[in-house]
């Protein structure tokens, strides 16, 4: 049994193998997966979906406005225990006027809040609050 502190409960994680920059505005992650407790009790990830992820409480410094970028997928495939969604052809695009941000690492990985995506509160919340951490498992501080 997964240990964890109930306000992580609602903790998704994104991890990628390695990232390819082909064009502006967008990135490939490949080898993806999720992982965190909310896998246990979220529904079922759908192939050919994506989300829609809110950086700006973190990249504030660095973009003028909000700062939303679209995580998307084709294919989805459960481990046999449930605690990994396997991800394929993986994508994180953005407006292109948005990249200023700084480029991926492939042993960095997103820390995703899905708190506000109960039932009852995900129509009113539509992108998902998101932070960038570090191979230290540290969040990136870019008020320096």
């Amino acid at each position: 049994m997964n240990k964890f502190l109930l306000s992580e409960q609602f903790r998704l994680e994104i991890k990628w193998k390695k990232v390819l920059y082909k064009q502006d505005g967008r990135c490939e992650l490949l080898n993806a997966h999720f992982t965190g407790p909310v896998i246990q009790i979220a529904q079922k990830i759908n192939d050919n979906d994506h989300m829609l992820l809110d950086f700006y409480s973190q990249y504030f410094h660095l973009v003028n406005s909000v700062y939303v970028a679209t995580l998307s997928w084709e294919k989805v495939t459960y481990s046999d225990d449930g605690s990994l969604v396997f991800l394929d052809n993986v994508f994180l695009s953005h407006r292109d006027e948005l990249n200023n941000v700084p480029n991926l690492k492939n042993d960095d990985y997103f820390v995703i809040d899905t708190s506000n995506h109960i039932t009852e509160k995900h129509g009113k919340n539509l992108v998902y609050k998101t932070y960038l951490i570090n191979s230290d498992h540290k969040r990136y501080n870019f008020n320096k």
